[in-house]
């Protein structure tokens, strides 16, 4: 159950930038307002769901759910942003290097120790990014950068989700999360709806809801599988973002992103720990 639910959700965050790929390759709008449709979308239906089984809005510590919702937004916004000038291989694999960042910063964020090994995974990763983005002085790619920096964002989103979760339920974490998002895109977003293009509204609807359902399911993965083995699933998105450039888009696939797939996607399962012999003794064990 749990396998088929991530793998799910990774199609479905995959098919999200798909179709914010053809938002911004017909239309004159920026990939943001698949963010800002990502948020209204979501906020809308949990407000529906809280409203149908009659749950509480109140949240017993909101500051986190407040940084979670920050964090949030600048790497969904970064990351739909990214999509007008890269492709969505490159988009989704930058975006998946997050778990490299929550690992340098989980020291000083929630004062855990870090096995020292796993730096020989982040040398590794940078290694694959370097070779997927090819930086020339002057000339990297906008795209890139953006993606880049949404995987911070989405670092430091985890993290405060850690401590979110603390002492508020999941459903009023999401919900919060969807609706300030919502506001959070409006000055980034005001452009575009101003001048929205309707031809282009069924892929920015559809967008907005692989990405909220992606989530969704997601979250609800992790509740039949370990972090390990969820960390080794969610890498498919990796895969399943090149074949849908390459088949849909007529997106390259080259030598260097062959590479990258396979640098950063293995690093990230052993980041993951999916290879620890602890856990694997752990399981023989079972």
């Amino acid at each position: 159950m749990g396998f088929i639910t991530i793998t799910v959700s990774g199609l479905f965050f995959t098919l999200s930038s798909y179709f914010g790929k053809l938002v911004t390759n017909s239309s004159d709008m920026s990939g943001i307002i698949v963010s800002f449709s990502r948020f209204l979308v979501g906020a809308t239906l949990m407000l529906v769901y809280i409203l149908a089984t009659r749950r509480s809005f109140k949240s017993p510590d909101f500051k986190p759910v407040l940084l979670r919702s920050i964090f949030n937004t600048t790497s969904i916004i970064c990351l739909s942003a990214s999509l007008k000038y890269t492709t969505i291989t490159n988009a989704n694999m930058l975006n998946m290097l997050y778990p490299v960042f929550i690992i340098l910063l989980t020291p000083y964020y929630l004062k855990e120790k870090v096995d020292k090994s796993k730096y020989i995974y982040l040398i590794t990763i940078m290694i694959g990014t370097y070779i997927l983005v090819d930086p020339y002085f002057g000339s990297i790619n906008k795209g890139d950068v953006l993606s880049f920096v949404s995987s911070i964002a989405a670092a430091l989103s985890v993290l405060n989700l850690t401590r979110s979760l603390e002492h508020n339920e999941g459903y009023l974490v999401i919900f919060y999360v969807m609706l300030i998002g919502t506001f959070i895109n409006i000055p980034f977003v005001w452009k575009d709806l101003a001048n929205f293009e309707m031809a282009s509204l069924l892929n920015v609807f559809l967008a907005g809801l692989l990405g909220f359902l992606g989530q969704i399911l997601l979250t609800l993965g992790y509740k039949y599988v370990d972090s390990a083995t969820g960390a080794l699933i969610s890498t498919s998105r990796i895969l399943i973002a090149a074949l849908i450039g390459v088949v849909f888009l007529n997106e390259p696939f080259n030598l260097d992103i062959v590479l990258g797939i396979v640098f950063i996607g293995g690093s990230l399962v052993g980041l993951s720990g999916y290879f620890d012999k602890d856990r694997k003794a752990a399981e023989h064990q079972e």
